[in-house]
């Protein structure tokens, strides 16, 4: 099967929420970032990301069986959360461990 990197870009606020809901349903390992998002963009944003114009936010990553992407975005979307989520999908060309 072929895989991809799933991307979850959420308010930091709901990261740990979103985290702990895949986290439980998948064996792969959660990865969390917290990023700082520039743009004009800003359905999303609060009041003061509106006068800063940076948005604060987290992402949240796993690469898993393209097959499960639909149910891991029902998922995230059950999750217990306070804001939107945008997602995306990548295609895995290639992966390994370095020792």
């Amino acid at each position: 099967m072929a895989e991809v990197l799933l991307c979850f870009h959420c308010a930091s606020a709901d990261a740990e929420a979103i985290a702990e809901a895949l986290r439980g349903i998948v064996q792969a390992p959660v990865h969390l970032r917290d990023e700082r998002v520039l743009g004009r963009d800003f359905s999303d944003a609060g009041t003061g990301e509106q006068v800063l114009a940076t948005l604060r936010r987290s992402a949240v990553e796993l690469v898993v069986d393209e097959a499960a992407t639909a149910s891991l975005v029902a998922t995230v979307g059950g999750a217990r959360r306070r804001w939107p989520v945008r997602w995306l999908a990548t295609p895995v060309v290639a992966r390994g461990r370095i020792e």
